[in-house]
């Protein structure tokens, strides 16, 4: 079996035919599609199970809810392609994204290959680069260009080892553990293709209009994945890269999201954790490459400039 395709499956009803359209019709035929109902309380079952009549490349599992890592632990434990590939039940892929990926993977003796993908509004669609050459340095290159689970694949010896299981019960859960791949091979390569349509949806809890306590997860994932680079000795090896992350996922995207919901507590921890670890963070070299209004944005969070910020975001 040349890939592993893992989906968790949770009250995607609406969605579920076309994810699967797109990974039963993949150009490559050496591929499993791992299901796993993650305790939805929609119609899934009797949709994927149509599928499975024709298609026994399928299989399915179904478990009590434990949230989406949870869902992809489990997979993985069943998985027996050489590579995985992880789809959320409501995004697509391209009919070629298997065979071009696994390919591209085995020409170059690559255990992971990051593509381009595609984000689906409600309204528009938005090319997303996931192959900006920061460094020459591959490892390097990687951590700057892989906190989402999406468009990757991964040598499944890797994926499925005990330190990278995903966070349970958690959001950001891939932000906690793609990342940390870099500890364990370098063979690393990237196609500037995309192959994934990555949907977002209103609904969803990174666009809620009400505040939701998950979002305070991201204090969790980012220091999980810090203490695995500690852990490995590599902390000083990659000190601008993971200094990068904490700017870009903490002080930049979180304190924007806490921001908005006027939770000035996580707005204060973002500055101390950010002072304690980073405190000489404006020196970075990937932060020093940014925009200015991004600059800006970072330094008036850190000086607590709120009013100010209010006022350069309200001109947007």
């Amino acid at each position: 079996m040349k890939i592993s395709i893992i989906v968790p499956v949770y009250n995607v009803e609406k969605y579920i035919k076309k994810c699967l359209d797109s990974l039963v019709n993949q150009t490559l035929k050496e591929i499993e599609i791992i299901l796993v109902n993650d305790g939805s309380h929609e119609n899934e079952e009797t949709i994927i199970l149509k599928y499975q009549k024709k298609h026994p490349n399928i299989v399915y599992f179904k478990k009590e809810n434990g949230g989406q890592a949870s869902a992809r632990n489990y997979a993985l434990q069943k998985a027996k392609g050489e590579y995985v590939i992880y789809v959320d039940s409501d995004d697509y892929i391209k009919r070629d994204m298997c065979e071009k990926l696994y390919d591209y993977a085995t020409t170059n003796d690559y255990d992971i290959v990051v593509a381009d993908m595609i984000q689906v509004g409600e309204t528009e669609e938005r090319y997303l680069s996931k192959t900006k050459y920061y460094h020459e340095d591959k490892a390097k290159n990687y951590l700057m260009n892989s906190a989402g689970v999406a468009s990757i694949l991964i040598k499944t010896e890797i994926a499925s080892n005990k330190e990278l299981q995903f966070l349970e019960n958690k959001i950001y859960e891939d932000l906690a553990v793609i990342p940390a791949y870099a500890l364990f091979t370098n063979k690393i390569g990237f196609l500037s293709e995309p192959f994934y349509y990555y949907l977002v949806r209103s609904g969803s809890t990174m666009k809620q209009t009400i505040y939701h306590k998950k979002l305070e997860d991201i204090f969790d994932s980012l220091e999980h994945v810090r203490s695995l680079f500690v852990k490995h000795q590599k902390e000083n090896v990659y000190q601008n890269e993971l200094e990068y992350y904490y700017i870009e996922h903490l002080l930049h995207a979180a304190s924007l999201r806490f921001f908005e919901f006027q939770k000035w507590e996580q707005l204060n921890r973002i500055i101390e954790i950010i002072k304690q670890y980073y405190p000489n963070w404006k020196k970075n070299p990937y932060y020093k490459k940014e925009s200015l209004k991004y600059k800006i944005i970072c330094s008036l969070f850190y000086q607590k400039q709120y009013r100010l910020l209010k006022m350069l975001l309200k001109g947007n």
